[in-house]
């Protein structure tokens, strides 16, 4: 009988959170290069970056991506179901196998946020009304896909918007907008947001999910791969489709 599972979702340390890395930070970070790196290997369309790229980061630069200002890495940590029983009560933990991943970039400033007019983006609030936040690189691994981690990720990214919002913004009810881009092939991510209850606002370019996704020093790289036609097409072409969610904080 295949082993059952219990699954929860963390923020892992970051400035916001915490003054300073925690003493298990080089453990958290070798955990979490292990997972991006299997990302990248089993599922490279779904990624800017590349495997290639990523396994020849050093120690430190993989602690960058995790502490940071401008976003939180997500993950999914799975539990046997017969330890999550014997340990009931008790608050789930990092300890278990880490079988997903997130990351949430915010809050970002509206100036930052703002798409080219020619998108057909709507307006959104200001920044003393809402926060914005813009989620990217969800990843589940092969082996547990199917058991509903995308959308753990996915509330746990709202949940942390949420969470964030009202020690930001003052005026009441204040808002959470998350966002993300999505490629329109990509039919079953399409619906899972969907299902979540994000919303089909607009279209933008491939360099455009670059930027906001905060990937601009792995969008040069992906220019440096590309034919004189094809950075064209990413430079010019609307195709990635634009979703967004907005929840409120009374």
């Amino acid at each position: 009988m295949a082993l059952q599972y219990t699954y929860s979702t963390h923020a892992l340390p970051s400035p916001r959170t915490t003054a300073s890395p925690p003493p298990n930070f080089p453990s958290i970070t070798r955990r979490y290069a292990a997972l991006r790196l299997e990302a990248l290997l089993t599922s490279p369309k779904a990624f800017g970056s590349t495997h290639a790229i990523e396994s020849n980061f050093t120690p430190e630069e993989w602690a960058n991506k995790i502490w940071r200002d401008d976003a939180v890495v997500l993950v999914c940590v799975a539990h046997p179901a017969a330890e999550s029983d014997h340990n009931s009560g008790e608050a789930p933990t990092l300890d278990g196998e880490w079988v997903g991943s997130a990351i949430l970039r915010g809050p970002i400033p509206g100036n930052d946020y703002a798409l080219p007019p020619d998108s057909g983006a709507p307006p959104f609030g200001s920044d003393d009304t809402e926060t914005k936040w813009q989620m990217t690189a969800v990843f589940a691994s092969a082996a547990h896909r199917g058991r509903g981690l995308g959308k753990l990720l996915i509330q746990a990214g709202k949940d942390y918007a949420m969470v964030q919002t009202p020690g930001l913004i003052i005026q009441r009810p204040a808002k959470a907008r998350l966002r993300v881009l999505i490629h329109p092939d990509n039919l079953a991510v399409l619906s899972l947001y969907s299902g979540t209850g994000f919303v089909d606002v607009a279209r933008t370019t491939g360099q455009e999910a670059y930027r906001t996704n905060g990937d601009l020093s792995s969008w040069d790289l992906k220019l440096q791969s590309l034919t004189d036609d094809l950075k064209v097409h990413w430079k010019t072409a609307k195709v990635a489709v634009v979703m967004e969610w907005l929840g409120e904080v009374e």
